[in-house]
């Protein structure tokens, strides 16, 4: 017989009879071994019979009574521990008619007591799997047994003495209710040895019970707040068949607890606790709440209650013991269940569950009826919880951009909490110190977008309340005496969110808490399967507590995340909605010093920042605490052996520190360039056609490749700090590892690293490896949020307008509307500065027309700046009463249509819209628009000429019906005698503002004698004013400038006659002259040119000229990965997989190693030589190992960063030459702020996000790898589990990749949108607020980026739905290790179950981490693809063709050959230019006119191959300019354009951009243009800065700059494309001179709106449709009656004088 069966025996009698009273053991007489089981002998089973006596308590009802126990023994040696069954019968002389057995549950309920016999004879067990100490084993066994021994003797007594006690004893249950804090719930504690799961009846009662009532009214009070406060959907929901059912089994259940109550009421001879009364009245009580609640979210209007799916789902859990020990007993007994048992366990049960099925459904939403293109809203919260809890409410979503491309319409709209003018309201309340109300104060701001608001009685809803606070208004405000408040960003962002943020940090506490459980029950596991006694289910059940315990993290994770991402979205909007509205109230000092690419720049990549820290602002606490908690674990496994692993980490924290400052300082610099690199690229963007025109494509790439190196050496720097960083991070656990095993096996002999020890401390290494790894990074995130709050917060700190420099008075006694009084203005609030305007007086009559006139830069424009607030005011006063209406001297056009431009956010009103098209002389230009009014207007008007341009700005000015209107010069751009029409019929004294008040700035003195006073401006003051006949005898200047202009242009005016002016739109007037033409550019929204085109079919063409910008859809195609490989260089992709390898093989070599070091140290234990030996031999190995592992890591990083740095130059470099190579025609249809995006967003994807997305999937593809190879080096059965779960997996991701690559997409594309609209608010700044419609543009803003932040939710829900899958596939893989290992511990060792459990729950996170970088990486290298179609973009000719290359001094005559040429602007579109043959002698003045869309800029641009020749071809000096390179035409040609262009720098350099010509010759070019008194006053003289756009010169003197600028190359052929339209009448005059003097030997072309400009040419062109409709000398067409030209001059009154005969007909070439 073996010894374990000898000590059944020796031990159970010894135990069982010592100090006990009534408990008797006794063993057949005679051979044990006669005993034994012959049946089972085959088998190898034996079975010993033992027979156990319990002797009734005295003065009970078994009194004298024997409790017979028949104990059967199989030995089961030596696969199993032996096995105990017993029976129980009963013999008692009072009970004559019992003879047979009685089953245990009936002495259980007489004698609470007598159920612990299966107790006793069960714990016999835990010794039967453990040898006798003196058996041959280790002194490890040996100890334990002893331990096993002495709980096993405790736990016999405990349970003798309570059957000596008997009934008579306290019942059990009532004593621990008593007594709860002191003696806690009582448990059965060797449950653990049980044949199944059991507990005590009365911890079932009590603490069971309780927990879901606990859970309930701690939550209660929360709950009732947040309805209370809920503002989205507050309007009650119907009574629905779903509440019915939740009421109905509310009341089943609260009937089962009253029935509960009946029966311990009803008198029973059973023994009854108080718990069994306690728990019911809890319950009752709990219930009848439940039901007022029920009903009170359906008032409140909640869909589904998460508190009560909780309540529910926690009751149904707490009775399933009762269920599993009752279903137990019942199938051992075989008893009737009794009345007791169906109401307190069956129908609780029952009723619980159904009650939580019920509650898992929502209340049916009834979604409001959608509009055609109306998305629908975010399902969220109409949503079940469980839907929600798994964010299945996602999966619609997800299938549907499986099944095809996602579009935005598929994109839910936001919920109001999330939309722009909520969030901005909410911050603005914080910053504007008023916390408390910011909530109210969002909400009530967004009332129009709640469609289910109530308004509260008593108030309207006033949906014109304007959303900018304090806008400018023309309002009489006292000025505030307390200095502005300095704004404190972060501070105001974190507090409106403060309430999502704390319940962030409280589930990020949760779920810490859940993660470091995870060790611990990998302890108990271990444990398990050393102890070959513990009962099979209990290793199932910590397996299953194991999937648990990870499945919970998973749960609190993903909530964690969506919280914050919702938190990261809200602060994405709230800094683009607050700078938005930030630069609608810039002083334009503040404006000067602010670029649009660095507020572009707030709004994108630092609003981005923010958003992105705050999904992992929580780690700043989380992390150390996380760090704190593994420590704390590991002491306990290690004990002081962590000591050294602690003093490491300590150690590394200062220079953590130092890297973190030198990460500061790279990413201010970066930032600091980025900001440079987009300011010159959006200037370049705004000025390429300039570019183009003078060649200067290199002397900007060259520009703009500086500042990028500059960028690149920072990035280059960053990488190599990024990577010493993550990499230090990542080694230190390896190196705490290696440390702390060190210590613990070397610091004492009996210090052995078992399986247990090291995979424990492995699994929490591990877990500190997390914190570790992302809290430098998140430091580092923090630090570059720092970065960008300093920068926002000095944005939103900047000067406004100030609100008080213009009162609003009534009209004075005197008639006066609008009044100055002293006034003295400057732009810039520094004291130091010049004034621009000084002492200034002006009255001004309603309904007057008053002219401001004066030279270039006298301060005419600064006098409407001043009216209109723009300027600060430094004394004097302004009045002003009426509201404004305003034409910039710069038409302002909106990306929309033609008639939205003009109603400008105003009702639709057909009569009055129908006088002013006719009186800006626009109906005309409608009628040949393929779309009429509905005609879309590119960028900038950029498919409408000057002239169309500044007519629709003034349309829109008529349109306002506004009190006073203020034109600055805006006739300069259009035609005399348009200019005439529109001064009659519209500004005259007969016009359609004759009863309006009017200001009028003019460099014209044709109109001065019909206004009503004109004010003489000169260096800033007005120095005349008075009427027309007034000044002319007292005013020496106005005299001067009317005489010289008479007497030089020989102009003629009839003095009581209105000049002849069309009375009819403009192509009535030249209806025999010019016929209607479409416009140069307007032929891009043509139909192909394949296709015969009528007019009714272009008016139903619904082409956009600005189409939606393009998108790729399907999976990101493997060429795009290739062009990145290509860029990172083929080499650096070879070594960066090399090294790849060479981490997994080191990862996986390191880890079973350990594996076989523990099982092998557990097999030494008893040999001291050999574990000595294997002590040192391991850890030696082990540390190899480990740092080879982190100096391959290191490696693998920064050859990663290497090659994406490598790869940020190669791609930025072809981007720029792609996009400066491409024709202008992709500039005139594609918005800048499109591109600004590919530079801006997609280069920052590039630089940054991308190489640490890379990294990060190669470490944790890596990681994965090395896990999946270990569990199938653990157990080949893991396979079973592997591959259905490697299906679903890929089924998730291969569904989820599909929606998330397109979500991205559509992000990135709804992003240009919002910055496109940001650039014409900037452009357009002063007319928004002359016409007072911030609120209008703000709208606006708001909803481009609530349509952005849709795509960008509907990305980051969709993230979540896939981490919740996938993390459930992990978890699903982690509990199936746990129970294989469980099932298969007898073939399995410990180090191996260590290893392979350990490594499946680090799966759960990699896994998902894994397919999110996957993600990450194809979402991010969208960029490259983005990038890569900006580089595939169809190129113009070849800059220079060195074989064709022309003489260095060509031209040297300037002579023009163009024979039959035609032109169109693109393949698709109609000719622009017909058969076009002319012949310019050298040094030719040829002056070219025509109605606007005749042609006359195409015929120019096309001598500098803008567009190209269809046909025909173009001989310059005998060279045909089709076989040279653009640079080589294009340089040696010079062109003046109408748009005066000025770039951010110095006059130097906008004079002479590529340097190549001395101060000297600058000098004498802005001589030349009367521009050197300005400069040379100017400080620092050529060197001096100008703004962005030139902001800081006027008009016109932009317009000289840009001339001399073309005066210095000295061309021998100029282009003047009504280069003075700007200009004075005086200026022009002397620019003429110089022209005339200057270009004397050189051919120039001349397009003018003011005839006198040409009138001196040697040529008249006039073109008309495209086609040459005269081509002569201008006095032979002005003999010619007949001709278009004499027309003209006519009606110019303009006489020429005759020089030769009059033809019949002009001279047609």
């Amino acid at each position: 017989m073996n010894i374990a069966m000898n000590r059944i025996m020796k031990e159970f009698k010894e135990v069982m009879t010592n100090e006990t009273n009534g408990i008797d053991l006794k063993m057949p007489e005679g051979d044990l071994t006669k005993n034994m089981s012959n049946a089972g002998s085959q088998s190898g089973k034996r079975e010993i019979f033992l027979q156990g006596s319990i002797l009734g308590p005295p003065d009970t009802p078994y009194a004298g009574a024997r409790f017979h126990v028949d104990i059967i023994v199989v030995d089961t040696y030596p696969f199993n521990p032996p096995k105990v069954r017993f029976t129980t019968k009963i013999w008692h002389p009072n009970v004559s008619s019992v003879t047979g057995a009685i089953c245990l549950d009936i002495l259980k309920d007489q004698w609470a007591a007598a159920m612990t016999i299966r107790t006793v004879l069960l714990s016999l067990q835990a010794l039967l799997a453990t040898p006798e100490p003196d058996d041959p084993q280790d002194a490890v066994v040996a100890n334990q047994y002893k331990k096993d021994r002495s709980l096993f003797e405790k736990t016999a007594r405990h349970w003798a003495n309570v059957y000596a006690n008997g009934p008579n004893a306290e019942p059990e249950c009532d004593a621990a209710v008593k007594n709860l804090v002191e003696m806690g719930f009582s448990v059965d504690k060797n449950v653990t040895q049980a044949s199944y799961p059991y507990l005590t009846e009365c911890f079932r009662d009590t603490a069971l019970q309780w927990c879901p009532l606990v859970i309930f009214w701690l939550v209660l009070p929360f709950w009732l707040w947040m309805l209370l406060r809920r503002k989205i959907h507050p309007q009650p929901l119907s009574i629905s068949a779903l509440f019915i059912a939740k009421m109905v089994f509310a009341v089943l259940f609260l009937l089962v607890q009253i029935g509960r109550i009946v029966i311990y009421i009803l008198p029973s001879h059973q023994e009854k606790s108080y718990a069994s009364l306690i728990s019911p009245i809890l319950y009752i009580i709990t219930l009848l709440i439940i039901i007022w609640l029920t009903n009170y979210d359906r008032q409140k209007g909640m869909f589904c209650s998460g508190l009560l799916f909780s309540f529910w789902l926690s009751v149904w859990l707490a009775i399933i013991p009762d269920v599993i020990d009752y279903s137990v007993e019942y199938k051992q007994q075989q008893s009737v269940p009794r009345l007791r048992e169906i109401i307190r366990v069956w129908l609780h049960f029952i009723f619980a569950f159904t009650s939580f099925i019920i509650n898992c459904f929502a209340e049916r939403y009834n979604f409001p009826k959608l509009a055609p293109n109306e998305s629908e809203i975010s399902p969220e919260l109409y949503a079940s919880f469980p839907s929600r809890l798994f964010y299945s409410w996602v999966t619609p979503l997800i299938l549907r951009g499986y099944r095809k491309p996602l579009t935005e319409e598929d994109c839910w709209q936001l919920q109001v909490s999330e939309r722009a003018v909520n969030i901005v309201h909410r911050v603005q309340a914080c910053l504007d110190g008023v916390s408390g109300q910011a909530k109210k104060i969002g909400y009530e701001m967004s009332r129009p977008f709640n469609k289910y608001y109530v308004p509260k009685a008593g108030k309207t809803d006033d949906e014109h309340q304007d959303l900018l606070n304090n806008v400018p208004l023309v309002d009489i405000k006292s000025k505030s005496t307390s200095a502005p408040r300095k704004i404190i960003f972060w501070r105001a962002l974190f507090r409106a969110y403060k309430g999502k943020l704390i319940i962030g940090g409280l589930l990020k506490v949760v779920h810490d808490i859940l993660q470091f459980s995870g060790p611990m029950l990998l302890k108990r596991i271990l444990n398990f399967l050393n102890d070959s006694s513990a009962p099979t289910w209990l290793g199932i059940f910590y397996a299953i507590l194991l999937g648990a315990a990870v499945f919970g993290q998973t749960l609190f994770l993903q909530a964690y995340f969506q919280r914050q991402y919702l938190v990261g979205l809200r602060f994405r909007s709230a800094i683009t909605g607050l700078v938005y509205r930030k630069s609608l109230k810039l002083s334009n000092s503040a404006k000067q010093g602010t670029t649009t690419g660095e507020i572009v720049n707030l709004m994108s990549i630092d609003a981005s920042r923010f958003g992105d820290m705050s999904s992992y602002i929580h780690v700043i606490w989380s992390g150390p605490f996380q760090i704190c908690l593994a420590l704390v674990l590991l002491y306990q496994q290690m004990q002081l052996a962590i000591i050294p692993g602690v003093i490491l980490l300590l150690l590394l924290i200062p220079l953590n520190i130092f890297i973190q400052r030198i990460q500061k300082q790279l990413t201010t610099e970066q930032m600091k360039l980025k900001d440079q690199r987009i300011k010159v690229m959006n200037e370049v963007l705004n000025g390429i056609k300039v570019i183009k025109l003078y060649a200067w494509e290199m002397v900007f790439i060259h520009r703009l490749t500086a500042i990028r190196e500059e960028e690149l050496r920072c990035i280059r720097k960053k990488a190599i700090i990024n990577t010493i960083s993550s990499v230090l991070w990542t080694f230190v656990p390896i190196l705490v590892c290696i440390t702390t095993f060190a210590t613990y096996v070397l610091s004492s002999e009996n210090n052995i690293l078992t399986a247990e020890k090291a995979f424990v401390s492995l699994a929490l290494f591990n877990l500190l490896r997390f914190p570790l790894i992302v809290f430098p990074s998140i430091i580092n995130s923090v630090i570059e949020a720092n970065v960008s709050n300093k920068r926002i917060q000095k944005f939103l700190n900047s000067d406004e307008i100030d609100e008080y420099i213009i009162s609003k008075s009534t009209i004075d006694t005197e008639g006066n509307i609008l009044t100055i009084v002293n006034g003295s203005f400057q732009w810039s609030n520094s004291n130091d500065d010049p004034l621009v305007l000084k002492n200034v007086n002006l009255k001004v009559r309603q309904g007057s027309l008053t002219a401001f006139v004066g030279t270039v830069g006298s301060g005419k424009s600064s006098i409407l700046a001043a009216l209109l607030g723009e300027m600060n005011k430094v004394d004097g006063e302004v009045h002003i009463n009426g509201t404004i209406a305003y034409v910039p001297q710069t038409a302002w056009i909106l990306n929309a249509t033609l008639k939205q431009n003009i109603l400008f956010g105003r009702d639709y009103n057909e009569s009055l819209y129908q006088q002013v098209i006719d009186a800006c002389a626009l109906k005309a230009d409608f009628d040949i628009l393929p779309q009429g009014d509905e005609t879309e207007i590119g960028e900038k008007g950029i498919n409408l000429s000057g002239g169309q341009r500044q007519r629709i700005s003034i349309a829109r000015a008529l349109y306002s019906e506004a009190d006073i209107y203020l034109f600055d010069d805006p006739l300069s751009a259009v035609d005399a005698h348009v200019g005439g029409h529109i001064f009659k019929q519209a500004i005259g004294p007969k016009g359609l503002l004759k009863e309006k008040t009017r200001l009028l700035v003019t460099h014209g003195v044709s109109h001065l004698h019909k206004c009503d006073a004109i004010a003489v401006v000169s260096r800033g003051e007005i120095i005349d004013q008075g009427s027309y006949n007034e000044l002319m005898n007292k005013s020496k200047t106005l005299r001067e400038l009317v005489q010289t202009i008479a007497t030089e242009r020989q102009e003629s005016r009839t003095s009581d006659t209105e000049p002849k002016t069309p009375t009819t739109p403009l192509s009535d007037t030249l209806e025999d002259v010019l016929k209607a033409a479409q416009d140069d550019r307007q032929h891009e929204t043509s139909k192909p040119a394949t296709t015969e085109i009528t007019k009714g079919e272009m008016k139903e063409n619904k082409e956009k000229l600005i189409q939606k910008e393009g998108m790729e859809t399907g999976s990101v195609k493997f060429n795009v990965f290739l062009i990145y490989i290509r860029a990172c260089t083929i080499p650096m992709i070879c070594l960066i997989c090399l090294l790849f390898c060479c981490l997994a093989g080191a990862a996986l070599s390191t880890n079973i190693w350990l594996s076989k070091w523990t099982d092998q140290a557990k097999q030494d234990a008893n040999n001291t030589a050999a574990s000595s030996r294997n002590k040192i031999h391991g850890l030696a190995i082990y540390s190899a190992l480990g740092c080879s592992q982190g100096f391959v890591s290191f490696l693998l990083q920064l050859f990663i960063y290497l090659a994406a740095y490598i790869a940020s130059r190669t791609l930025h470099s072809s981007l720029l030459f792609g996009v400066l190579r491409t024709p202008m025609a992709f500039f005139d249809t594609t918005p800048i702020g499109r591109i600004i995006n590919r530079f801006a967003k997609d280069v920052d994807s590039i630089d940054s996000t991308l190489p640490s997305s890379l990294s990060s999937s190669f470490l944790t593809l890596s990681g994965v790898s090395v896990t999946i190879i270990i569990l199938l080096y653990g157990s080949w059965f893991a396979i079973f589990a592997l591959i259905p779960l490697a299906f679903v997996f890929a089924f998730i991701q291969r569904v989820y990749i599909a929606s998330s690559r397109q979500l991205r997409r559509l992000d990135s594309t709804t992003r240009s949108p919002v910055y496109s609209h940001f650039g014409e608010t900037v452009q357009g700044l002063s007319s928004i607020r002359a016409y007072h419609v911030q609120k209008r543009f703000i709208d606006q803003s708001d909803q481009l980026l609530d349509r952005n932040q849709s795509c960008y939710f509907a990305s980051c829900v969709s993230n979540r739905w896939l981490a919740i899958r996938l993390e459930s596939i992990a978890n699903t893989l982690a509990l199936s290790a746990a129970i294989f290992a469980v099932l298969m511990r007898g073939r399995l060792t410990a180090g191996i179950v260590g290893l392979a459990i350990t490594y499946s729950m680090q799966i759960t996170q990699t896994l998902n981490w894994l397919v999110r970088m996957a993600s990450d990486v194809e979402t991010n290298i969208v960029s490259v693809e983005r990038i890569d179609e900006y580089t595939q973009l169809s190129l113009e000719a070849p800059w220079e063709i060195s074989e064709k290359k022309p003489p260095p001094n060509w031209p040297t005559r300037g002579e023009i050959q163009i024979n039959n040429l035609s032109t169109k602007y693109r393949d698709n579109l109609e000719l622009v230019l017909k058969d076009i043959t002319i012949n310019v002698q050298p040094g030719e003045k040829v002056g070219i006119i025509g109605r606007t869309g005749s042609g006359k800029s195409s015929l120019c641009i096309a001598l500098f191959r803008i567009i190209e020749p269809t046909t025909g071809e173009i001989i310059v000096d005998n060279v045909d300019i089709r076989q040279i390179g653009l640079h080589d035409i294009r340089s040696k040609i010079t062109i003046i354009p109408q748009d005066a262009v000025i770039f951010a720098g110095t006059v130097r350099f906008n004079v002479d951009p590529s340097g190549t010509h001395s101060d000297t010759e600058i000098w004498s070019a802005l001589e030349l243009v009367h521009m050197k008194p300005r400069i040379a006053a100017m400080e620092n003289g050529l060197l001096h800065q100008l703004t962005e756009g030139g902001e800081n010169l006027s008009a016109g003197e932009r317009q000289l700059l840009c001339m001399a600028r073309a005066l210095l190359r000295k061309s021998k052929i100029f282009v003047l494309d009504e280069a003075t339209a700007a200009i004075d009448m005086e200026t022009d005059r002397l620019i003429q001179m110089t022209i005339r003097s200057a270009f004397k030997d050189a051919t120039v072309l001349t397009i003018a709106h003011r005839l006198h400009t040409i009138l001196d040419s040697n040529k008249i062109l006039v073109l008309s449709n495209g086609y040459i409709q005269e081509y002569d000398e201008p006095k032979r067409l002005a003999a010619n009656p007949r001709s278009a030209f004499a027309k003209l001059l006519r009606d110019a009154n303009i006489q020429l004088s005759l020089a030769s005969p009059i033809p019949d007909q002009p001279l047609v070439q």
